[in-house]
């Protein structure tokens, strides 16, 4: 177990980096006020992370886990990813990965207003570099990211066949 001093001094590090990532966003304070007075406590058990996410109407904070939460969600941080797509939500929810305690309707405004931030970290690249080489990095990265979502979704398709072809061939 982490010192109370040390996790307090985490715990306001990454509040204060989130902040930052929110703020990447040009309409962070409208999505951010949509989500004012929802609690989200996320348990991640891979690395037993567990705090509750307070949303306000100008700020996001960081709270103990002990910290009362409209909606709990426990998964693994390998599976966070599927939380940017509705179709992806749903499926790691009925097969397990995603574990929901409270109001499913209150996890979907959440996450749904979550889905809405657009980070312009092309716009924070292009502070420090000329534009033209931000917006090349960007590009850069959309397409290889791209390529990497393509290939990810070939050997997930595969593994489906395989599994599903060794399973009926015994």
């Amino acid at each position: 177990m982490m010192p109370p001093l040390l996790s307090s001094a985490a715990n306001a590090a990454l509040e204060a980096q989130l902040r930052i990532l929110l703020r990447c966003d040009p309409f962070w304070h409208e999505h951010l006020n949509k989500l004012n007075g929802l609690r989200l406590k996320l348990v991640l058990t891979d690395i037993g992370f567990k705090r509750v996410f307070q949303f306000g109407p100008t700020q996001l904070h960081l709270a103990a886990p002990f910290t009362q939460a409209d909606v709990t969600l426990t998964t693994q941080s390998m599976h966070l990813p599927k939380l940017r797509d509705a179709q992806e939500t749903s499926t790691a929810i009925d097969e397990g990965h995603f574990y929901i305690i409270g109001n499913p309707h209150t996890f979907e405004q959440i996450v749904a207003q979550l889905r809405c931030f657009d980070l312009d970290w092309e716009a924070q690249l292009a502070r420090i570099l000329p534009g033209g080489l931000a917006y090349q990095i960007r590009t850069i990265s959309d397409i290889a990211f791209s390529a990497l979502q393509q290939t990810k979704t070939s050997i997930q398709d595969s593994y489906r066949f395989w599994r599903d072809n060794e399973h009926h061939g015994k």
